[in-house]
């Protein structure tokens, strides 16, 4: 077996086990994965401890055109594998994203020995982010990383999923290292609630 699918299947069982409280039903799982339509509708009735919505079906971030502040495609392939935490914006931070920003900021600082393990990322949906905006999360956010996507082709990508989105709503989507969409927050869930979420899918994920 070659590191790639073993990494694969680690970072299914770490979700698997995250979400799971039924023993017997994770082991008919393991043994048999069945497709992924078949394993996305186990996720869904399994008895879960999670505070955030995991996405179902689980969705590629290979599937949505990310570009850097530059114009240039950024995917996530090429970068060093991590958790990521997307983070929807238009181009000036409404009371609702900056309300998430600040948690999603809290939340990675606290996580301590994990951090590194961890990027932000805004994407701006609907052009160039104001320049004062722009400038304030230089100043207030600095490892924090910014892309652009279109917001159209961002809500088609989540809308065939359990958490559509639309312009200006606060999201924040977690992605894991194998480039899979599988959990979403909104500005209804406590920093604790994030925080508790990736320290256990942290420490139990390969690094």
């Amino acid at each position: 077996m070659t590191e790639q699918p073993a990494k694969s299947r680690a970072y299914l069982q770490v979700v698997l086990m995250f979400a799971i409280v039924a023993a017997p039903l994770a082991l008919g799982f393991f043994m048999f994965p069945g497709s992924q339509e078949e394993r996305d509708q186990l996720l869904g009735e399994l008895g879960t401890t999670n505070h955030g919505t995991f996405l179902l079906p689980m969705t590629p971030i290979a599937g949505l055109a990310l570009a850097d502040e530059d114009g240039n495609p950024w995917r996530w392939q090429d970068h060093k594998p991590k958790w990521r935490m997307l983070i929807p914006s238009a181009t000036t931070c409404t009371d609702e994203c900056a309300e998430l920003l600040y948690t999603t900021r809290q939340v990675h600082v606290r996580l301590g020995k994990y951090t590194h393990r961890i990027e932000r990322l805004l994407v701006a949906t609907d052009g160039e982010l104001a320049p004062d905006y722009r400038q304030s999360l230089k100043t207030d956010h600095p490892n924090l990383t910014v892309l652009q996507a279109d917001g159209n082709a961002l809500a088609q990508w989540l809308a065939p999923t359990n958490s559509p989105w639309q312009p200006g709503q606060g999201k924040v989507i977690l992605v894991d290292p194998e480039g899979m969409a599988m959990m979403v927050y909104d500005h209804s869930h406590k920093g604790n609630d994030m925080l508790e979420d990736l320290n256990h899918l942290l420490k139990y994920s390969p690094e």
